[in-house]
């Protein structure tokens, strides 16, 4: 048992944050910790200890306009179960790099979200919060029980389709569309043909979007509070009744305003193919520039 007053627990699902105090924080099922480092050499190097690492290129895939496409659930079952997954299981996310460690987090976070699971935390901050606040780390080789959960259906509504998204009829469908990349790739600053070679887009953005990038919601230490957090979003015009989309340029930047907007009480859809999808699939819907 660990016990880091300094150390806070994100978990979109239940509470806004909540300190790692007097919590169980180990690998004892039923709460396992699950690393999302994206390089296996830095979680090589150094983890909590038990944790294991959950890999974005091996627990997802790349298809004609998705780059990191969802397997059928008994595929990810399998994956999961060779880290040692079981039914019941609390799962606690950690990563470090991009956005104070929540970046690759946050997908993560999402994609056990879209498989069903409902306990399932980010610890805020990562890997260097955790240090910071005197958390032990290893490199000790983990190698886990098979597990036994089941993984039964993807949850749709965390999820959107290209064909679900009413793009250049925003308005008129009370839809808000969050573009999450960096200002200057919405503004067209950064030509989309540097990430998307080959495309004929002619613009940066969809008409209607809306840039919201994920630097609005992050600090030093990971996410922002909540409060926070809530002032950013006022000015964005939700209510209760917008259907919202997020995207970005392949799911990632995304799901950190997925989980932003999750704490807020916000229900949003992530777009999965993203500007990936759209600059090969439909340019002709990427037709506007400037902010």
């Amino acid at each position: 048992m660990q016990n880091f007053d300094n150390v806070r627990i994100i978990d979109a699902s239940y509470v806004e944050t909540a300190a790692l105090n007097n919590a169980k924080f180990n690998t004892n099922h039923p709460e396992i910790i699950i690393s999302d480092i994206k390089s296996p050499d830095l979680y090589t190097d150094e983890h909590i200890p038990g944790a294991v690492h959950f890999d974005l290129d091996i627990g997802s895939y790349s298809s004609e306009y998705i780059k990191h496409d969802l397997y059928p659930p008994e595929h990810f079952q399998k994956y999961l179960r060779l880290l040692g997954v079981n039914n019941g299981d609390q799962l606690v996310i950690y990563s470090n790099g991009p956005a104070s460690g929540m970046k690759f987090a946050s997908r993560a976070y999402w994609t056990f979200k879209m498989y069903g699971f409902t306990t399932v935390s980010l610890l805020n901050g990562g890997m260097d919060v955790w240090k910071a606040a005197g958390g032990p780390t290893d490199n000790a080789v983990v190698t886990p029980k098979l597990g036994n959960v089941n993984v039964k259906s993807l949850d749709n509504t965390i999820l959107a389709k290209f064909e679900e998204i009413p793009f250049n009829n925003f308005a008129e469908t009370n839809t808000v569309y969050l573009d999450t990349r960096i200002r200057a790739q919405f503004d067209g600053e950064d030509p989309l043909a540097t990430n998307f070679p080959g495309t004929k887009a002619k613009g940066s953005h969809v008409t209607g979007a809306i840039n919201f990038p994920m630097a609005k919601v992050i600090g030093p230490d990971g996410f922002i509070s909540q409060q926070d957090v809530d002032e950013q979003i006022s000015s964005l015009g939700l209510t209760s009744a917008s259907q919202v989309f997020v995207g970005c340029n392949t799911g990632m930047q995304a799901s950190v305003i997925f989980v932003a907007l999750e704490r807020s009480g916000f229900k949003a859809k992530l777009y999965n193919g993203s500007m990936f999808e759209l600059s090969y699939r439909a340019p002709e819907l990427v037709n506007a520039t400037g902010i």
